[in-house]
């Protein structure tokens, strides 16, 4: 007879680390579909980003977000697999940092700071928009997963320690 397994989604321990990593990736992918940039609420303009189609950028963002879900899926069984959703989750941090402070360098008026706009005259400020503050959120998530995913075999093996010795009789 074979002995069948089945991964436990909630464990005894509180949220397991496949859930964590599942809400970052969905940060992930709500994240990478929002702005950048926005126009702060009460002035008139907006930014147009060049369109709704993804961008390289935006995949590879999305592709680092599923390897951080299956290695925490994978953390389950080997624990040097919990590596893998830090890893994601900190590439899915440095680019969002990376995308700020770029966003913030190559826009010709100041943030949060209001302007006069070169086209119309008027007052306008820019803000950040959701974009970076979820793609923090979905990067803290995924390394949160993984090191969830290493305490999960730490509280193992104590277990498996504790035991009594087996006797062949």
């Amino acid at each position: 007879m074979r002995n069948r397994r089945v991964i436990q989604i909630l464990g005894d321990h509180g949220i397991s680390p496949i859930l964590i990593s599942m809400a970052g990736f969905v940060a992930v992918v709500v994240g990478v579909h929002q702005g950048v940039l926005h126009v702060a609420p009460g002035y008139q303009g907006t930014i147009d980003a060049g369109g709704e189609v993804l961008g390289r950028r935006e995949w590879l963002l999305v592709g680092v977000g599923t390897v951080g879900v299956v290695g925490a899926a994978s953390s389950k069984r080997r624990k040097r697999l919990s590596a893998v959703p830090v890893a994601s989750g900190g590439v899915v941090l440095f680019e969002a940092f990376r995308t700020v402070i770029l966003a913030a360098n190559g826009l010709p008026y100041p943030l949060f700071r209001e302007t006069t706009y070169r086209s119309s005259g008027g007052p306008v400020m820019f803000i950040l928009g959701a974009e970076p503050f979820l793609l923090v959120a979905g990067g803290v998530l995924l390394v949160a997963a993984g090191v969830g995913g290493r305490r999960l075999h730490r509280h193992r093996e104590d277990d498996e320690m504790s035991s009594a010795p087996s006797t062949s009789a």
